[in-house]
């Protein structure tokens, strides 16, 4: 789906879900935000251990994390105004 507000989530039975838009988007930050979601796969939650986990596999993930504040600037607007 191509939503306007999450990149992505996962379900408490690990399900994950991505959004659309990660097409857009630089291969780093789209990296991120799959790892993310794999370890939340192991933590639900963005307690201390998620992101002990977190930065196991992405040392770079607080930085990564604060580009994803700006990363809806690589969507086109189209993708939300198509029919």
């Amino acid at each position: 789906r191509f939503q306007k507000t999450r990149w992505g989530s996962c379900s408490a039975r690990g399900n994950i879900n991505l959004n659309g838009c990660l097409l857009f988007l630089p291969a780093a930050l789209t990296r991120y935000i799959v790892l993310h979601e794999l370890c939340h796969t192991r933590q639900l939650n963005h307690s201390e251990r998620f992101w002990k986990i977190l930065f196991s596999v992405e040392p770079e993930a607080l930085a990564l994390d604060k580009a994803m504040r700006r990363a809806w600037r690589y969507v086109p607007q189209w993708v939300f105004t198509a029919s």
